[in-house]
């Protein structure tokens, strides 16, 4: 099992989108995948966590870190 990090800082769009969707394809069953983004961007949760789900991860943690970041903990299980 591997862990995955993924920090996305400043404003996303659809070139965002598409380097997490890539990057998704690269993490195995069984494997860790942890998307952390500034908490101006929170209006992209719900996206992120829906790509996340229709990929085959199961959400298992988020929320702001004790830095203020936005955080996103998901497990690929297929």
């Amino acid at each position: 099992m591997s862990d995955y990090k993924m920090d996305i800082r400043g404003a996303l769009g659809l070139g965002e989108y598409s380097d997490i969707h890539d990057y998704m394809g690269i993490v195995d069953k069984n494997d860790n995948f942890t998307i952390t983004l500034d908490t101006k961007n929170k209006q992209h949760i719900s996206i992120i966590t829906s790509m996340l789900k229709e990929n085959d991860f199961n959400i298992l943690e988020q929320g702001i870190s004790s830095g203020g970041d936005y955080y996103i903990t998901a497990n690929k299980y297929r």
